[in-house]
């Protein structure tokens, strides 16, 4: 605040008033000039700067958006002059930020009520941001990756406390599953972040996603809406084909509710609450076929080799599947209450009280159906997440001094049963039948795997999760400096009861296997020898003190620079094994993992060339620790080789079925093999040296003020990855036995490996009491740099947003999730030593090079909408692998040696495939043909393009007392309606990525060698099989009032 000759007004009084919420915040000048108004919440403010002797001086219509850090400066006549109090009408939210010293996007709240969103999850905006890989599908561990960082590594954030599914990260509380978390009715603003310089946040090594909830205003107002698709209304398709061909029948979704929000006492109390309810049915066709050519490819099998199954699953083994085929539903239900209260206690303190309830029910989850897999109705199972968060904050300020308190009570339970058994009523072990091949020509066919029974992960699943967080920090402003201190401080504990493969799996390797009654393999997990189970219940300590200091050093430049110490703690400790430590010196699997050097220095700044607000440049560099998982804390609690083992039998050695005892008496499920072999522990463990993954970020960006209301900005942000988990198993030979074509090296003897191609379960093993002993390590590691470009601004009519990002992120390991040795060791694309990580180096799996978004948004007369999302995104990376375990090492993760023609004369080959068929398939594949004579690198080739274009239309009426009705029309997936071959997210499914797949083995000819199937599938990318990307129109209607 300046005197009419620029001289510093101390002691002027500056009020902020929140224009919807009556509430009013206050501050004096120091002797400089200089105030702060801190704990202001997004929203719209009028400013007034008043002294003695002074005229005051107004300033309304001030935009403050989440975390925004805003100047605004008075200049104050005398008294003396014969003036009216001085009005200033302020313009909107600046779109340069003079305090933002890293890469962040602000997704509005206009944003978040004119775009389109797919279920209406507030989190599916993310996607606007530059520097966000969405990769467009569900699963535990995340489904979106932020700044080069795994998809596990993004810390989400509602109200600024943790909202994370921690258990398996990158998911917000509900998990993967769940439509929505949070009704975007209760959402005001979101943040995504890609490095903040802040040292308050932590936790994360890719971003940081930031969310703020709504509260009342002095106004009562509130809204009912709702919102219908389906497959038709009236006999007019709304929804376009499915990835099989198929319209889709009894296909609905229906989403309603209602938020309200007033006064409690006008200008200091004031309430929120909302409501939000999603039911869905999603058709599920499994084996729905007829004698139509197009409906048996859409199918991948014949009615004449569908009738085959059922009457040879009838008579052989007394399992009627006729019940679980055809045209079945996966069912949705939801419900999301929020409620919000927030006192204003006199005008040092204001105290914010809410409440978030989720419930959530999927029936027939993991039903999937991929273009080389089906699965039937008895390998799926109801998904069912309730979870609550409390929240309560207390701001304060005395001056120059405030403080922010913020503390939750946050809980989730996920039971994950699996489904009976149609024919039998109860849960059964899970059969695979492998290649069932439909022809339809010598050189056309389809083939799949069909999968049925339970489900090996929802056999004995149960997780639940408490936790306690407190966070605290204290600022204090003296002259240009702001100083920062603060604590966070959170306690989870965990119970995970997951028993996987608990009721065991036969494998056949064809129909005509499973008609003989020949399983090629059995497997499951037992308890261990003295009846105990894999129960893994333990505590989490998170703890993190920061400091810094924010300095503007002049009008232009601005600094920020502190430390950051975080702390993870897991005081369980696991009981003791000493046949581990006997066998395997330097395993402990009571070791847990200790980071106490997690130190993290970072500086960030701001310069404006000209002091004017044009232009800015900005950057900075500092360390982020992440966290892990708390899956990998499970992992060894519930395998310490002592309360479980591991059954695997193979070829003659695999136990007769009997489905119908089994479900009479789950006893009688065999529990060795046929030859007499039993289980075998299988072990968890955390190296000594387990660190909290980190990355070391640094950005330099440019923001130009192109005309008044245009942005454009480009930014450059480099992260170095370190210490990133992945998992070796130290019961692997070390030394090969021999090796097969390019030098891949096989770590079993030729004796362990059976005519058709199968290695028993100890050949490899450096100790045959033990299966996989898997550690897990901190030897991952990553480099990314990102190139991003933004356009953003608006005229009165109309706004655009656009960001480009190109992305080039290599890493020895891309694994997020879950199970050490079935995801962390089988996930990554190995040859050699699969222990070794210094020769896996590649482009990260969830790396997309060009990414384009595009969000225009336009107000047309008589209350029309149109606004919409377009993006455009390059193909994920894939890798050419083997079909089957080729090498040993007990996973199907090996890459592929890539044959000149010549040398594919010398391979074997199954029935129906040839050299001339290899050959050609080779020939055909740029990704294959450029590695010919070589082991084909990590990910290497890229799936398709893909364009996705949603739009709104939306039609406002206003009715009475300010009140209105708004009809909405969703086009979700406009460009595949327009055209069933656009649009479409074509990936390269895992059993296409298999080139040859290892029927037989011999060492007749005095080499070891395998016979092979080619895959006349190789390389074909198909449509993701989800039924949200396919072209759907939703139609929607919303009272405000």
């Amino acid at each position: 605040v300046r005197s009419p000759e620029g001289a510093p007004v101390a002691g002027a009084t500056v009020d902020a008033t929140n224009a919807e919420t009556g509430v009013r915040r206050g501050a004096q000048t120091d002797d400089k000039g200089r105030y702060q108004l801190p704990f202001l919440p997004p929203g719209t403010y009028t400013l007034r700067a008043q002294r003695i002797g002074y005229r005051a001086v107004e300033r309304a219509n001030v935009q403050l958006a989440i975390t925004q850090v805003e100047q605004a400066d008075f200049t104050l006549q005398s008294a003396t002059v014969q003036l009216e109090e001085q009005r200033v009408v302020a313009e909107a939210a600046p779109l340069i930020e003079h305090q933002k010293t890293g890469p962040s996007t602000r997704i509005t709240q206009a944003q978040l009520q004119d775009l389109p969103t797919n279920g209406r999850n507030f989190k599916d905006l993310v996607v606007l941001a530059p520097g966000t890989s969405d990769l467009g599908r569900t699963g535990a561990g995340g489904g979106q990756s932020i700044g080069g960082g795994r998809t596990a590594s993004t810390n989400v954030l509602m109200d600024g406390v943790n909202n994370n599914q921690s258990f398996f990260g990158g998911d917000a509380r509900g998990g993967d599953r769940a439509p929505f978390s949070y009704s975007i009715e209760a959402v005001k603003e979101l943040q995504v972040i890609t490095a903040s310089y802040d040292v308050e946040r932590g936790n994360f090594t890719g971003g940081t996603v930031n969310a703020v909830t709504k509260s009342g205003t002095n106004k009562l107002q509130g809204s009912v809406f709702g919102f219908l698709r389906r497959d038709d209304v009236g006999g007019v398709r709304l929804t376009g084909n499915d990835f099989l061909g198929h319209a889709p029948t009894n296909f609905s979704k229906q989403q309603y509710g209602f938020s309200l929000g007033g006064p409690i006492i006008k200008d200091r109390a004031h309430f929120f609450v909302a409501l939000d309810r999603q039911t869905a049915a999603d058709p599920k066709a499994v084996f729905d076929v007829n004698s139509s050519i197009a409906s048996q490819r859409a199918g991948k099998i014949s009615p004449t080799l569908l009738d085959s199954l059922i009457r040879t699953a009838r008579s052989v083994y007394g399992w009627d599947l006729s019940r679980e085929v055809g045209l079945l539903t996966a069912n949705v239900d939801e419900s999301s209450a929020f409620a919000r209260v927030d006192w204003q206690l006199g005008e040092k303190h204001t105290l914010t009280l809410r409440n978030n309830y989720l419930n959530f029910t999927q029936r027939n989850d993991r039903l999937a159906n991929s273009a080389t897999s089906t699965d039937l109705v008895s390998n799926a199972g109801p998904y069912k997440t309730s979870a609550n968060s409390f929240v309560a904050s207390l701001q304060s300020a005395f001056g120059n001094l405030t403080n922010e308190f913020r503390g939750q009570l946050a809980a989730e339970i996920k039971p994950r049963p699996s489904n009976p058994s149609p024919a039998f009523g109860v849960p059964t072990p899970q059969v695979t039948i492998r290649n069932i091949v439909t022809r339809f020509s010598p050189t056309d066919s389809v083939r799949t795997d069909v999968v049925f029974g339970s489900d090996p992960i929802l056999a004995a699943n149960y997780l639940s999760e408490r936790s306690v967080e407190l966070i605290d920090n204290v600022r204090w402003t003296h002259e240009n400096h702001t100083l920062k201190v603060g604590a966070n401080v959170m306690k989870e504990h965990v119970y995970n009861y997951f028993h996987n493969n608990a009721l065991g799996s036969f494998t056949y390797d064809s129909l005509g296997a499973f008609a003989r009654g020949v399983p090629a393999a059995f497997s499951r997990a037992l308890p261990g020898a003295n009846g105990s189970l894999p129960i893994a219940e333990f505590d989490v300590w998170e703890n993190a003190v920061y400091a810094q200091d924010e300095w503007q050093v002049t009008p232009r430049f601005f600094l920020s620079y502190g430390l950051r110490y975080d702390l993870a703690a897991y005081p369980t400790k696991p009981a003791r094994n000493d046949s581990v430590m006997k066998y395997f010196p330097g395993v402990d699997v009571r070791t847990r993992p200790s980071d106490r050097n997690d130190i993290s220095p970072r500086i960030g700044f701001t310069f404006d060339p000209n002091a004017d607000g044009q232009q800015v440049i900005r950057g900075g560099t500092g360390l982020f620790y992440g966290r892990t998982p708390y899956v990998l804390a499970s992992n060894v609690l519930a395998n310490t080789g002592l309360n479980q083992r591991v059954l695997t039998c193979t070829g003659a050695n695999v136990p007769a079925p009997n489905f119908p005892g089994y479900a009479k008496d789950p006893s009688t499920i065999p529990t060795q093999c046929a030859g007499g072999a039993f289980g075998i522990a299988e072990v968890n463990a955390f190296s000594s040296d387990f660190r909290q993954a980190s990355a070391w970020k640094s950005n330099l960006g440019y923001d130009h003020l192109v005309a008044r209301e245009w942005r454009v900005g480009v930014e450059a942000v480099y992260s170095q990855l370190r210490d990133q988990y992945v998992a070796q198993d130290v019961n692997l030979n070390t030394t090969p036995y021999f090796t097969i074509e390019g030098g891949i090296p096989v770590f079993a003897p030729t004796t362990a490996i059976n005519g058709a191609g199968r290695f028993n379960a100890t050949g490899s093993r450096r100790v045959a009491s033990f299966n996989q002993v898997a550690v897990q390590r901190s030897i991952g590691s990553g480099r990314s740099f990102q190139g991003i470009a933004t356009l953003n601004g608006k005229t009165r009519w109309a706004s655009l947003y656009a960001a480009y990002t190109y992305d080039h992120t290599r890493d020895n390991g891309s694994t997020s999730c879950c199970i050490a040795i079935f995801d962390m060791f089988n996930s990554t694309r190995t040859f050699g030593n699969p222990n070794n990580f210094g020769n896996q180096w590649g482009p990260a799996t969830y790396s997309r090079t060009h990414t384009l978004v595009v969000s225009p948004s336009t107000h047309l007369p008589y209350g029309v909408l149109l606004s919409g999302i377009y993006r455009r995104y390059s193909g994920l990376p894939w890798t050419p692998i083997y079909g089957a375990d080729i090498n040993g090492d007990k996973a199907t993760n090996d890459r592929l040696y890539v044959p000149t023609t010549a040398e594919t004369q010398t391979y074997a080959f199954a029935a129906g495939s040839s050299a001339a068929t290899l050959d050609r398939l080779i020939s055909g594949s740029k990704c294959l043909s450029a590695h010919r004579g070589q082991v084909i690198g990590r990910n290497v080739c890229r799936n398709p393009w893909t364009n996705v274009l949603d739009a709104r239309v939306s039609k406002s009426f206003p009715t009475i007392r300010g009140q209105g009705l708004e009809l909405v029309a969703d086009f979700f997936n406009v460009l595949n309606g327009l055209n069933k071959s656009w649009g479409q997210r074509n990936e390269v499914s895992f059993g296409n990525q298999a080139l040859l797949v290892p029927t037989a083995f011999s060492t007749a000819s005095g080499t070891p060698k395998f016979s092979y199937r080619v895959n006349t599938n190789f390389g074909r990318a198909t449509p993701e099989s989800f039924l949200t990307s396919q072209f759907q129109m939703q139609l929607g209607v919303k009272y405000t009032f």
